[in-house]
């Protein structure tokens, strides 16, 4: 009987002492051991959390379910396993471990089931059969995270674990990222080294690649969740931008989208040294970079800083690094620039520095008169021109630069400079009358100037429009016509002298004319007639047209004035008449008798001595031998159209 009693007494104690011993652990819970009454583990590295089956808290744990343990020796803390919500990332730090050999704050990683198997992370991950195992532990913030939405059964005596949110970058946006562990880089490098890192996810492959601290070349695209540890990259977004100290804006950190009309003029901020420094330089394309999208290609295939010859067009967004390079956009549509008074809404335009135009004429006469440009920019001319005129920094942020700086430097220096130069050049040369009067002349002078001032940069000229000159001062208007009045009563007797000159130069033509016909008329008589005999006839012949003085012989009959005549004179006269009439046969006309020496006629001579001259017979030989002379086909018509009237 007694031995039966101890029979049940033993299992008794044995069914309660199972019954102690199974440890159940449940669901979405993990068990942490602590033992009791057992000798210490001889490496004391390990204060709090024992990797052996030593005293104290133990590093493995319990996963749910039903479990056998002395229970006096083991006691279980059934704690909820950790759970990281979606969107959420989880940061670990061991609080047991090696010391951080490296100078870093993060512990190296350890393969250890996402920081489940607390043993392995202690004692290092066992190495196959002959060689070492992995490495240890170490305290601290560790490398690798957990991710969300999921849960992990890990020794929170253990490990701490922290919820960050995953980094997020809204759609149209991008992440810049620093890092805050790494290689120092050298103090003449603006960026850390790129290392593939799995968008900085794979903390570990980015230290271990060699990456360095500062800023980063690559950026995150957006639209996308990124599992970062916060303890290794600092990530700017959108969302925290303001309060990072970086100078950065929200329009630095959107997507880049060139525009119709418009090329993005691309700066490098970083890259090799140019060649030669010179001013205006673009540097040369360089092959590989997408657009810019990967700035480690362009600095490794010799990308120079500064303006670049590669432009960006319309088309897809481009998720480029701000702090890398700089997207000035210029205009590629037609413009059109006007030189008008302005108003302070157009101080952003292009053209504000383009006051209507003033030329001083004559030095007192001030004239004004609007111009409209219309011009366009080829592609590929705008890096020279934001090269030259401004924008071409490699200091400070990039991100896109919408400045209408270097093209209002561009229309001022060479167009507004080639403008007004030329109105200053004709504004010497020329009186107001005649700078108004070749208004034509002027507008297409201008246009040349204009074209050969945009050719030079390799900008098309399109179109050129002039205004009308006006005075700047109203009351000028009367002294401009009071002058145009001198003028236009000096140029009426310029052109009186002018026409005066040209009647002289006709009357000269004329009386070359006249006398060469006259000449040839004299000709043909002497031809005919002789010499002599031919000048005898003209002499007659303008001695029967006389009109004699009424005082002579008081009749004005030419028989009186041969009267007054001298003897010899008359004899003469009559000889040469009488042998003319023999040599041409002539006859004497109607009414008419042959002049002799002995006629019927007497003459006197002037005191008073008788001749036997008949002064009628005289005339009437005249005018037989003005007869013959017409017979004989004389073409001066002064012998074929005699004079009508008594004896004449």
């Amino acid at each position: 009987m007694i031995f039966l009693l101890m029979i049940l007494f033993v299992v008794a104690v044995a069914l309660a002492v199972a019954w102690n011993a199974r440890v159940v652990v449940p669901a979405d819970h993990v068990g942490i051991i602590t033992r009791r009454y057992v000798p210490q583990h001889p490496d004391r590295s390990y204060k709090h959390i024992n990797p052996h089956n030593a005293r104290g808290v133990l590093a493995r744990t319990l996963s749910p379910g039903a479990h056998w343990l002395w229970p006096v020796v083991n006691s279980v803390d059934c704690v909820p396993r950790v759970h990281v919500p979606t969107d959420m990332i989880g940061v670990v730090t061991a609080l047991e471990g090696q010391n951080r050999s490296g100078r870093g704050r993060l512990a190296r990683h350890v393969d250890c089931d996402n920081f489940q198997d607390g043993e392995s992370f202690l004692l290092g991950s066992p190495g196959s059969p002959g060689s070492p195992g992995g490495p240890k532990g170490e305290q601290g913030v560790q490398l690798r995270t957990l991710s969300g939405g999921q849960s992990y059964y890990i020794n929170t005596r253990l490990f701490r674990v922290e919820m960050r949110p995953r980094t997020y970058v809204p759609p149209g946006t991008i992440g810049l990222v620093q890092a805050r562990e790494g290689g120092v880089r050298p103090p003449d490098q603006r960026f850390g080294r790129h290392v593939e890192c799995d968008n900085f996810q794979d903390g570990e492959a980015f230290l271990a690649g060699g990456g360095e601290q500062g800023r980063q070349l690559a950026i995150l695209g957006g639209g996308n969740s990124y599992d970062i540890n916060p303890e290794l990259f600092d990530v700017i977004t959108v969302d925290n931008v303001a309060a990072s100290r970086e100078g950065l804006t929200e329009a630095h950190l959107r997507e880049i989208s060139i525009e119709e009309d418009y090329t993005g003029v691309v700066i490098a901020l970083d890259g090799a040294e140019p060649e030669g420094e010179v001013d205006g330089a673009v540097a040369p394309r360089v092959p590989g970079h997408r657009n810019f999208r990967l700035p480690w290609v362009f600095l490794a295939n010799g990308g120079q800083r500064g303006v670049q010859q590669e432009t960006l067009g319309k088309g897809p967004s481009y998720a480029l690094n701000p702090w890398f390079v700089r997207v000035m956009v210029i205009p590629t549509r037609v413009l059109i620039l006007k030189w008008h008074n302005k108003q302070q809404s157009e101080a952003d335009n292009y053209d504000a520095d383009l006051g209507q135009i003033t030329v001083k004429v004559q030095g007192r006469f001030e004239l004004s008169v609007d111009l409209w440009q219309n011009l366009q920019i080829p592609p590929k001319v705008a890096p020279t021109l934001v090269s030259q005129f401004g924008g071409a920094s490699t200091a400070g942020l990039g991100g896109l630069v919408d400045d209408p700086a270097p093209m209002k430097r561009f229309v001022r220096d060479v167009l507004g400079v080639a403008v007004t130069g030329y109105f200053n050049e004709i504004a010497m040369t020329n009186s107001v009358f005649e700078f108004l009067d070749s208004y034509e002349d002027v507008r297409k002078n201008l246009t040349d100037r204009v074209k050969h001032a945009l050719g030079k940069w390799g900008v098309e000229t399109l179109e050129t429009n002039l205004g009308d000159f006006e005075p700047v001062d109203p009351s000028m208007l009367d002294a401009l016509k009071a002058e145009l009045i001198e003028e236009m009563r000096g140029k009426t007797l310029d052109q009186a002298v002018k026409n005066a000159e040209r009647e002289d130069v006709i009357d000269k033509y004329l009386a070359r004319a006249e006398a060469r016909r006259v000449g040839l008329d004299v000709k043909a008589e002497v031809d005919a007639l002789g010499r002599d005999n031919a000048a005898m006839i003209r002499i007659v012949r303008e001695f029967a047209g006389f009109d004699v003085p009424q005082y002579i012989g008081g009749g004005g009959d030419i028989s009186a004035y041969l009267s007054t005549m001298p003897l010899p004179a008359v004899q003469d006269l009559l000889a040469r008449l009488r042998q003319l009439r023999l040599d041409q046969q002539l006859t004497p006309g109607p009414g008419r008798q042959e002049l002799t020496a002995d006629g019927g006629g007497k003459a006197q001579d002037p005191v008073g001595t008788e001749q036997a001259v008949d002064t009628a017979d005289l005339v009437g030989a005249a005018h037989d031998a003005a007869d013959g002379e017409a017979a004989s086909g004389s073409t001066d018509e002064s012998w074929t159209e005699r004079p009508s009237g008594d004896g004449h």
